[in-house]
């Protein structure tokens, strides 16, 4: 029960707690408001022992208005006690007051605030400090029909705590003012009605530990609320309750949901180490503990052990042996603004007495915005996983690669819920050559991820042509410039010829790659730098440089170097370092590189890394020979690939389909091609023969499906069926046709 005449801010936090519960659990709005009423009525008194302090009680949510009239008929005057309340200036909003001399009512109080009202008949003369207070009941009740009004706005939810929360604040501001107003009449009134000293110092010392009481609290909530991680949540808030409440040792019981959908019951510890308890199994849901599993009120014991319930819980028998001695207990449950139990504090010490009243109060207080902060921190991790999904599910698959050592890694922002646009990608191109791309679209969200899944798809698409890199970056720059509505993103797109050992990179706006070599510096593949894409026409060219065996390739995206504190130069050079210190791909590697840079747990950019090395003892043989373009040099081009094959201990029958495919191209470019001569060159790769034959002429071949009386077109539909790939390529003095024989 509640006393009106004597009302303080924690009671009403308590009160507040209830109506919020109570909200919550009602079958529908109209129910619930009832449910409300009907524990106004009964909670608040006229006195500790006394009657109901509301004659009459109105409540109102939007359309929804429910009246409870125990004592009799309302009045027929008086703002709001009659008539429509959606009329004007028939509920004024914030908290007003008027005196009546209507017989029990004295006054009637009017609360309003975000479409939700309290009218009521209270049977005594209120002060407008305690008016005031009443505001956190509405504010209360606005969280607690959340879940009839509109469930699914978070955005709502969000604001009708940040209210209750600002309200409380403004209600704790008022009891500090009121202290120091309540003191100076204390000590004014010790002179002129000569009260003992006694008596002061006892009513302020009340007064103080209230005060402190709410800005512990406070102090609290604020942390609390600030924390969006589950386990954080729950080991501050057991630390904070077992100091407050003088603890020997406090824990916090709560459930999780994994991602199968499967409950877990966990723990977090104060006041002693999980060492102590790591033989005792979890609490059963004895008497002793299931009014606080059922979240249906406070125990709080001088001594359990005299408690009727203890012990009579067969098998159990009460703690078990070797278990820290209890005997001062106390138990709160955490409750959510729903009603779902989230789980309970359990506090215990081994003298006699150890608990009051002040520190169930406190218990009860933290374990409210635990409940606050476990709720958003649970709504938190849900709104997370699915972006992080969404992303993963955006992000290319590294294909394997025979011959190359590969290893990439995606790390989202610790913190945010929003998805972001990093990415990498390895794309194979023809003759040993692969494309390797790393890239960041600008901001977060929806549409940067979108963003990023295009220019993947136009960046394969383009690999496929087999374009250079700078023509293929100004393709993507004019796809990019092309919508109105463009983000800039930043992309390095290089293309490593495992062959000849080069590689061939154009760079918009991103930072260079790392080259990695056992036994030498690091250094950075810097070279012509263009805008990031989306931003200007821009004559995008491609760097050329040698990769020697062995040496290893890092790509990566900015939020593994850019720190606020640091400068780029410096986080460049401890990239170099660190990464220096494990030239050949592992994930373990990149593990370890990332946990370097930047903390895991605080990051705030996504982290996109391709890291790749081919081995010195998988680089691919090759042979080169020239001939004129003439159709009678087939039979030495064919006797050239039969050699060079046998000699490389190709088996017979891959080596007769590479001369059969040899024949059919050396014919086409000797027969059709405009050029003087032609030239083949085999390549031995770990998984397939490559073949190309360049000519002079920059005219593209095509398939042409040849009708059945056909003499011609066939040459190509050979090395189609023959071949595991096959294709053209433009290069600076001509093209080249290329096939893979398996």
């Amino acid at each position: 029960m509640y006393d009106l005449n004597s009302l303080s801010l924690s009671e009403i936090v308590r009160c507040g707690t209830e109506v919020r519960a109570v909200a919550a659990k009602g079958d529908d709005l109209s129910g619930a408001l009832y449910d409300v009423a009907e524990l106004l009525h009964e909670r608040i008194r006229d006195g500790a022992a006394g009657p109901p302090a509301f004659s009459w009680l109105r409540l109102a949510a939007g359309e929804t208005i429910v009246t409870t009239v125990p004592a009799g008929v309302l009045p027929a005057g008086g703002w709001g006690a009659t008539g429509d309340w959606r009329a004007p200036g028939a509920t004024p909003m914030g908290v007003q007051l008027r005196e009546v001399d209507d017989d029990p009512v004295r006054t009637v109080l009017a609360v309003g605030c975000a479409g939700h009202h309290l009218l009521a008949g209270v049977t005594v003369r209120l002060d407008q400090q305690t008016a005031d207070l009443f505001e956190l009941i509405v504010l209360n009740l606005r969280i607690g029909l959340h879940r009839h009004a509109d469930p699914g706005d978070a955005a709502a939810r969000e604001e009708a705590y940040g209210d209750l929360l600002s309200a409380v604040e403004r209600a704790a501001e008022r009891q500090a003012a009121q202290l120091e107003r309540t003191v100076a009449e204390l000590a004014d009134a010790a002179t002129r009605l000569r009260r003992s000293q006694q008596e002061l110092r006892e009513r302020e010392g009340r007064l103080r530990e209230e005060t402190s009481l709410v800005e512990a609290l406070h102090s609290v909530g604020t942390e609390l609320s600030s924390e969006l991680d589950v386990d954080r949540v729950v080991q501050r808030a057991t630390d904070v309750a077992t100091g407050l409440t003088g603890a020997a040792f406090g824990s916090f019981f709560y459930n999780v949901t994994d991602e199968l959908g499967e409950s877990h019951q966990l723990y977090s510890l104060s006041g002693v180490s999980k060492e102590v308890f790591a033989k005792f199994p979890l609490p059963r849901n004895t008497s002793v503990f299931d009014p606080t599993f059922r979240g249906v009120g406070y125990l709080r014991s001088d001594d359990i052990r005299k408690d009727p319930r203890y012990g009579h819980n067969p098998p159990y028998t009460g703690i078990p042996a070797g278990h820290l001695q209890v005997v001062s207990y106390l138990a709160v449950p955490v409750v959510s603004s729903t009603g779902e139990v989230l789980g309970g504090f359990f506090f215990g010490h081994p003298q006699v007495g150890r608990f009051t009243e002040r520190h169930e109060r406190l218990a009860v207080g933290i374990a409210a915005h635990a409940a606050v902060a476990l709720d958003n921190a649970r709504m938190y991790l849900r709104q997370r996983d699915a972006a992080v999904e969404l992303q993963r599910s955006l992000l290319p698959r590294i294909p394997r690669v025979d011959g190359m050592e590969v290893v990439s890694r995606y790390l989202p922002a610790a913190k945010g819920v929003e998805v972001g646009g990093d990415w990498v990608d390895l794309v194979p191109l023809s003759a040993g050559r692969v494309a390797l791309v790393v890239g960041d679209v600008m901001g977060k969200g929806i549409r940067a991820a979108a963003v990023m899944g295009q220019l993947r798809t136009a960046i394969r698409s383009y690999a496929s042509l087999d374009l250079a890199p700078g023509q293929l970056m100004r393709q993507l720059n004019t796809l990019l410039a092309a919508d109105d509505d463009t983000q800039m993103a930043s992309c390095v797109y290089a293309v490593y010829d495992l062959v000849h050992g080069t590689l061939s990179y154009a760079n918009a706006g991103h930072p260079p790659a790392v080259g990695v070599l056992a036994g030498q510096p690091t250094r950075l593949l810097t070279g012509p730098v263009g805008p990031p894409l989306g931003t200007a026409d821009f004559p995008y060219t491609e760097q050329v440089v040698a990769v020697p065996p062995g040496e290893a390739l890092l790509l990566y995206t900015d939020g593994l170097i850019e720190r606020r504190d640091r400068n780029i130069e410096d986080r460049l050079a401890d990239l170099q370092a660190r990464i220096a210190l494990h030239p050949r791909p592992t994930l373990a590697a990149i593990d370890d590189l990332i946990a370097g840079m930047v903390d895991p747990a605080h990051h705030e950019d996504d982290i996109a890394v391709l890291y790749v090395r081919q081995p010195p003892a998988e680089v691919p043989l090759t042979a080169v020979a020239a001939y004129p373009a003439v159709a009678s040099e087939s039979r030495a081009a064919r006797r050239f690939v039969q050699e060079t094959l046998r000699g490389w201990g190709v088996p017979g029958e891959r080596t007769d389909t590479a001369v059969a495919v040899v024949a059919e191209l050396f014919a086409n470019a000797a027969t059709h091609a405009r050029t003087r001569h032609v030239e083949l060159r085999l390549h031995l790769l770990p998984a397939h023969v490559a073949i190309e034959v360049f000519d002079q002429d920059n005219r593209l071949p095509f398939l042409i499906e040849p009708t059945f009386d056909d003499e011609h077109h066939r040459g190509l539909q050979i090395v189609r069926a023959s071949s595991d790939r096959w294709g053209t390529r433009a290069v600076a003095d001509g093209k080249i046709v290329w096939a893979e024989i398996p």
